[in-house]
């Protein structure tokens, strides 16, 4: 029988296991309790380099981020002439029967491993935009545009399916790219492949933003619950999500007493100072107007832009609107 696992910081006994990642998670705390680890030794032993090759029976994992997926087959630069053949024509004609596809891919893909370490991308985003970019290739796409904004494209467009949060402008000054032409080739995609896309999650926004500038939990969980009360009145429709979600997190600062500057949050969101001023005055006004005919509009209002005495009172015209 299997002994059970105990987390070691809250001795709490049900774990999550990730056999993504290979680690097993409490699920009070959050704490890594083990790693799964999987031999890495082969059965096998081999004593020189010809036995080893000749007994190894696996290579690199395939991968769309590479040009031949991992797969490559060259002619070596030995012999000139062996058995009346010439390898030096024969990988002549090796490198002319290549597809123009092929050629395009040797271009684009690195430069799809240096957006990758720009970005801190995981492995999943670098996949999906290989996958993206090698579709429009072979659909003719790339024609008349350059491999640099469609590779962006590709990758923004990963991100935006996969729900890992980055902007244009980061994606942009990463490949040292218009802003422009990247925008212009995700719509391109958009149009052709017409993915599922899903809405942003403001509160993913939220966390990369109050990572960036320090901010406490409490404060980060403070503005996540006035998203989504935000967010359930749809007040945020239209409007861009670092933008806003740096507006709540500033609106959270007051409210815990912590000293952010609107352009420290504007650095970390990557828009800048007037913004989040202007969303600031928005809240404000909707809410206002809202709060005569809304219970809850009115104890958002009071929660996030009045002091805190008046708080209780604001909890108690809700109770007294509700139970009427």
């Amino acid at each position: 029988m299997q002994a059970s696992v105990v987390c070691s910081a809250c001795k709490n006994e049900v774990v999550v296991t990730d056999h993504e990642c290979g680690e097993v998670i409490c699920s009070r705390c959050g704490i890594v309790i083990d790693r799964i680890e999987s031999p890495a030794v082969q059965e096998w032993r081999a004593f020189s380099a010809d036995e080893f090759f000749r007994k190894s029976r696996t290579g690199g994992p395939t991968s769309l981020a590479r040009f031949n997926k991992g797969m490559l087959t060259s002619i070596g630069n030995g012999n000139a002439r062996k058995n009346g053949l010439n390898f030096n024509r024969m990988r002549v004609w090796d490198f002319r029967i290549q597809a123009a596809n092929d050629r395009s891919l040797k271009q684009a893909l690195p430069e799809l491993e240096h957006l990758k370490e720009s970005l801190a991308l995981p492995e999943t985003i670098v996949e999906k935009s290989a996958y993206f970019y090698r579709k429009s290739s072979r659909l003719g796409l790339i024609k008349g545009r350059t491999v640099s904004s469609v590779l962006a494209a590709s990758v923004y467009l990963a991100c935006r399916e996969l729900e890992n949060p980055r902007t244009l402008n980061e994606i942009a000054a990463a490949g040292n790219i218009a802003r422009k032409k990247i925008s212009r080739d995700y719509r391109l995609l958009v149009r052709i492949f017409d993915p599922k896309i899903p809405t942003v999650d403001h509160a993913r926004c939220i966390t990369r933003i109050a990572n960036k500038v320090g901010v406490s939990e409490k404060t980060k969980r403070m503005a996540v619950r006035i998203m989504r009360q935000i967010v359930a009145m749809q007040i945020s429709a239209g409007k861009g999500p670092m933008g806003i979600a740096a507006t709540v997190l500033y609106i959270a600062c007051l409210q815990a007493g912590e000293v952010k500057t609107q352009k420290e949050l504007s650095v970390a969101a990557g828009v800048t100072e007037v913004t989040i001023r202007n969303r600031y005055s928005e809240l404000k006004k909707y809410l206002q107007d809202f709060a005569k005919s809304s219970s809850l509009a009115m104890a958002i209002f009071v929660f996030a832009f009045q002091s805190p005495i008046i708080i209780h009172s604001a909890a108690r015209y809700a109770t007294t609107v509700l139970l009427r």
